[in-house]
């Protein structure tokens, strides 16, 4: 550990509402935790973003998809997204709330916000296979996050 990264000194604080909702919307990758019962599974996801909601599409590449599976279960999910440039430089945001499978109707929608934060993978690779699409919405009941930035460090 180097000096400038000892204990003492690596501290953070609270996001306000305002800080959480600019980095949702600037970051559009996370990870997203399910359940079913006693058994988990997280998901690398992107993300469309707005303001009391996010947005995920599922590309699936087969028929039993577990992530699919996983998602009819889960009663309240997790969407962790984070970044670490170091240990004096560092946000992290997680947001919860059940997920919503959505109609075809509201894929104009989904695609507007995946459009402004999300990525998506380039499937070149995997064109021959059949893909389809699940949207799912996950309406953000809670959020907290937490933040230590170099100016912060210091105080």
């Amino acid at each position: 550990m180097t000096e400038d990264a000892a204990p003492e000194r690596v501290r953070g604080g609270r996001m306000t509402d305002a800080e959480i909702d600019a980095y949702l919307q600037e970051r559009g990758t996370g990870v997203l935790s399910l359940a079913d019962g006693n058994r988990a599974y997280a998901v690398p996801i992107s993300f469309g973003y707005e303001s009391g909601r996010a947005v995920f599409a599922y590309w699936q590449f087969r028929p039993d998809s577990t992530k699919l599976a996983y998602s009819e279960t889960t009663e309240r999910a997790c969407l962790a997204v984070y970044d670490f440039a170091s240990q004096t430089d560092w946000r992290s945001v997680l947001a919860f709330g059940p997920l919503r499978e959505l109609g075809t109707d509201e894929w104009a929608e989904i695609g507007e916000l995946m459009d402004e934060n999300a990525w998506s993978p380039d499937l070149s690779g995997v064109a021959r296979r059949q893909l389809s699409i699940v949207g799912f919405e996950l309406p953000i009941e809670e959020v907290t996050g937490l933040k230590c930035e170099p100016d912060s460090a210091d105080e």
